[in-house]
């Protein structure tokens, strides 16, 4: 796979600025649109040098120029079926949704071979809107690892899982950044798309830093917030554990 380090270095740091911003304002200053392919394992590849070559460089721009906020381009290291994560951050939910429709129009309208070839590496995909809710500062360097939990919650419950997971996840999560065990946090609302809820991230040097941190913090508010972590739990039954390595 191409190089593409820099522009992952760039929306790391910018993901989790709009996610402290989002937390101090309380109401969302940034939404992220996200996209989740199912790839053939024998041509990701393929999709991974599409993307460093015709498309890094148009999103790179588009940050440059003020058009988005970030960007960022995943690849799976274990959990389900996605494959590869694409993303791009804007200021409201309707540029989100044009910046989706624009950008790829930019890219690919005078280039239906290479539109061909990408559709060829993955076959499907999955879109959300994620709005920047709870998070941590942006961390001094761009991190290796993402891990993402992905939350199915009850509609008339989440709000609450928000309260819970202020007063005693971040807490937690706050103190694991300050000490280095992580990069930072994040914690997102569902604005589109599919059955999720909420998206938790913890961000780090590698695989193992991030997986023992979620075990630390878990273990943490079980044991010091059991009513509730018990609460929390009744309101998101479910979960999907994702790592992703960021390319950094």
């Amino acid at each position: 796979m191409k190089n593409i380090n820099k522009y992952i270095a760039i929306v790391s740091i910018g993901l989790f600025s709009v996610a402290c911003m989002a937390q101090e304002d309380e109401a969302p200053s940034a939404f992220v649109y996200s996209t989740y392919y199912y790839c053939d394992v024998a041509t990701q590849g393929d999709m991974d040098d599409i993307v460093a070559e015709h498309e890094a460089p148009v999103f790179d721009k588009w940050v440059e120029d003020g058009k988005l906020m970030a960007w960022g381009y995943y690849e799976h290291y274990t959990g389900g079926r996605w494959r590869r994560l694409q993303y791009h951050v804007s200021s409201s939910m309707e540029d989100a949704l044009n910046n989706q429709n624009a950008i790829f129009n930019e890219i690919y309208s005078d280039n239906a071979e290479a539109g061909q070839a990408r559709a060829d590496a993955c076959y499907g995909h999955d879109d959300y809107i994620w709005a920047a809710g709870q998070g941590s500062g942006p961390p001094e360097t761009a991190p290796a690892v993402s891990l993402s939990t992905y939350h199915v919650c009850s509609l008339t419950g989440q709000q609450r899982a928000d309260e819970i997971f202020a007063e005693v996840y971040a807490p937690k999560l706050d103190e694991l950044v300050k000490k280095g065990d992580i990069a930072g946090w994040g914690w997102n609302e569902h604005r589109l798309g599919g059955r999720y809820r909420r998206l938790g991230i913890i961000t780090g040097a590698d695989h193992a830093s991030v997986v023992a941190a979620n075990g630390q913090v878990i273990q943490h508010v079980n044991q010091n917030h059991s009513a509730l972590a018990q609460e929390f739990s009744d309101i998101c039954r479910s979960h999907t554990d994702y790592l992703w390595d960021t390319g950094s």
